[in-house]
């Protein structure tokens, strides 16, 4: 029988707790830029997951929320008492980001390492899914599990099927589209960079 090892999502659940707690006292990103002195686009990464606040910015945003800080930190950082991480298909953590149709995420496992986040999700692409490009605080990779997809980055546009692998500098506007008729399967890995607390940029 395989032993399941601890899991450590907390990187992912920062962005859901913080948007969650928004929602609840009813504001808009844009209220709660106003109210922490941060960008909306830097908020947005945030509870997209695709970059990694430092404590200063979260200092801020719980102060906006009236939440305290080690509500949103626990558990950032702390080494695993185990050798390794083990999450089963059952253990994945769905979750949304943006305004994407047909877009289904799946987190798997997300760490700290020094000033570096790594985060792994499962991302299933409905037929006909698409959304506006984002951009991520760091590097991307991508391995084709299922299907066919179309992955734009920049100006580039190229054809990723089951198999295919792609690196990509997530600064970049991207985004994958499927243009066919069935699902497709493809994991992300990313490599995020600790923001910068005066960050101005926006999605």
């Amino acid at each position: 029988m395989r032993k399941k090892l601890a899991t450590d999502n907390s990187l992912f659940k920062i962005g859901l707790n913080i948007r969650q707690a928004r929602r609840k006292r009813e504001l808009t990103l844009s209220d709660l830029a106003q109210h922490t002195g941060l960008s909306k686009g830097l908020l947005s990464k945030i509870e997209n997951f695709r970059t990694l606040p430092s404590l200063p910015v979260l200092a801020a945003i719980a102060r906006s929320l009236n939440l305290k800080l080690e509500n949103l930190v626990e558990g950032i950082g702390v080494a695993a008492k185990t050798a390794g991480q083990f999450v089963g298909v059952a253990d994945r953590l769905p979750f949304k980001r943006e305004k994407a149709r047909g877009f289904h995420y799946a987190a798997l496992i997300a760490q700290t390492l020094g000033n570096i986040g790594f985060e792994s999700v499962v991302l299933t692409l409905k037929p006909g899914a698409k959304r506006e490009p984002v951009s991520t605080d760091g590097h991307e990779f991508i391995f084709m599990l299922k299907g066919e997809v179309m992955f734009r980055v920049g100006s580039e546009a190229i054809k990723l099927s089951k198999g295919d692998a792609y690196y990509f500098d997530g600064r970049l506007p991207h985004t994958p589209q499927n243009l066919t008729n069935s699902s497709a399967e493809l994991l992300a890995i990313y490599l995020l960079k600790q923001n910068n607390p005066k960050g101005n940029h926006e999605d």
